[in-house]
């Protein structure tokens, strides 16, 4: 939530409803129903769950410019005639569709987009942290840890952590050649094959340059069988034209493999079955990871989406949803300012009020993430509660403008979390308000129509009894509030 630009308006409060007459049926259900497809279906969410957060880690002002899906596809061509196994394949589909997740800011973004980089390691080695959260020098090395069967997705880690490491050596992991993971180099290549496209031209135009240059760091930067593979692929116009953006995903449905049985764990997502706990438990691990990657970009909200997410949870508990629709409350509250990867960091930390057309900006933020989470298999439910997080039962918020006719239960839920969680936090135009002035300022809402009583009611007794069950730091309230009405 950024409260710069709030309108402060009263209107009549609305009659709130609990429990929707209505309910859509739950969109994982199926995951747990029919062994027969089951493998399919967690391939699909988990797949459309990395190709959305791909689309986010390459938003802009003017769009998506599909850096981490061109990488994904020249990779998966690439490991493909070398003849790795369709586990590899998998393998490198999915870390190329991550493998710059480690960057912070615009800015440096738009420098890993030159072709000879200063220092690329920086990145890498924070993708690898932000997948593991271990930063222990015996992960770095390869060395089995204690938690390493807590880290579903360790193999990517790896994978990313040196995807920028040279051929020749002199690299921060001391790897060189055939020491360096084959899927690392696999990447590395197609990274920077990706980054010499010039989207102002045609792209089988530009085949000579962009083969001078990679031949020119052959040995060097590059693993030389790979580059002989690339010219060979390069030889043909239909390469070039696959990665253009009219036919980027037709490409990657043809050449990547999605799936997820072998790199994510066999107990997880083995032949004949999974539980669907497993598959929450995977779809939670992949939202914190994100969650992560969305929160670094400003010192300012570093914990802000956890928080949502744990909020979220603990008062869906506290009001008597089912642990499911519980635990799909925290994957939409930790993942509702996925859009915001589409705002600049000028905007996020300004210490000053927004202008008409940066307001416009922000605004645009929970639109961005609807549309990426609508790419998700059964994530129909917590596309709209993550999204409709400023939406106001008055009928004033934005993108869509709805009101508490349209406002499940679940997403209201998720509008007084975020409200709580970032007037708690700072920003940098103000310090985070005490729990006192939040609690005035969420039974404002409430009164005035904007934001659930029940869920303001409801939150600080929810907090409190939670306080010492969960691991995030949870504000410790004084007392419940009164509303009116």
């Amino acid at each position: 939530m950024d409260d710069r630009h709030i309108e402060k308006k009263d209107s009549r409060p609305r009659r709130r409803r609990l429990q929707d007459p209505e309910r859509a049926c739950d969109p994982l259900a199926s995951v747990d129903a029919d062994s027969s497809s089951l493998a399919t279906t967690v391939n699909d969410i988990l797949w459309g769950f990395l190709v959305s957060v791909s689309k986010a880690l390459d938003l802009s002002y003017t769009g998506i410019m599909p850096h981490h899906i061109r990488v994904a596809v020249l990779a998966s061509r690439i490991g493909r005639s070398l003849g790795l196994s369709e586990r590899k394949i998998a393998l490198i589909s999915q870390a190329a569709l991550i493998h710059d997740l480690g960057v912070r800011t615009w800015g440096d973004r738009a420098k890993l987009h030159e072709f000879e980089l200063n220092d690329p390691y920086e990145h890498a080695r924070d993708g690898y942290h932000i997948l593991t959260g271990d930063e222990s020098e015996a992960a770095l090395e390869g060395r089995r840890t204690e938690n390493e069967g807590r880290l579903p997705f360790l193999p990517h880690a790896v994978i990313i952590l040196h995807h920028h490491d040279r051929w020749e050596g002199g690299n921060p992991s001391r790897l060189q050649q055939d020491a360096i993971p084959t899927e690392s180099r696999v990447i590395h290549l197609a990274d920077r094959v990706a980054v010499l496209l010039d989207a102002t031209r045609p792209f089988n135009c530009q085949k000579g340059d962009i083969l001078k240059a990679i031949e020119e760091q052959r040995a060097r930067a590059f693993d030389p069988t790979l580059v002989e593979i690339f010219r060979d692929l390069a030889k043909t116009e239909n390469f070039w034209f696959d990665l253009e953006p009219s036919f980027l995903f037709k490409s990657l449905a043809a050449y990547a493999v999605g799936g997820f049985s072998a790199p994510i764990g066999a107990d997880t997502a083995r032949a004949g079955g999974a539980r669907l706990t497993e598959v929450i438990e995977i779809l939670e691990a992949l939202a914190r990871v994100f969650a992560a990657v969305i929160d670094r970009r400003s010192p300012y909200t570093h914990r802000h989406s956890r928080s949502v997410g744990e909020c979220a949870f603990i008062l869906g508990k506290h009001l008597g949803l089912d642990d499911l629709t519980c635990r799909e409350l925290r994957i939409a509250g930790l993942l509702h300012d996925l859009g915001k990867m589409g705002v600049s960091e000028d905007i996020l930390d300004k210490n000053a009020s927004l202008t008409e057309e940066e307001i416009c900006v922000v605004k645009r933020h929970p639109y961005l993430t609807y549309h990426l989470l609508g790419d998700i298999p059964g994530f129909s439910r917590i596309k709209e509660w993550a999204s409709f997080h400023h939406e106001r039962l008055d009928g004033r918020g934005y993108p869509f403008g709805l009101d508490g006719s349209s406002l499940s239960t679940e997403a209201r839920i998720v509008a007084v979390c975020d409200v709580f969680s970032a007037l708690s936090e700072d920003r940098p135009y103000r310090p985070g308000l005490s729990l006192g002035e939040v609690q005035r300022i969420l039974t404002a809402m409430a009164e005035n129509g904007a934001l659930d009583k029940v869920a303001v009611l409801e939150l600080p007794c929810a907090l409190r009894l939670a306080r010492d069950s969960y691991a995030t730091p949870i504000p410790r309230w004084s007392s419940r509030p009164t509303l009116t009405g």
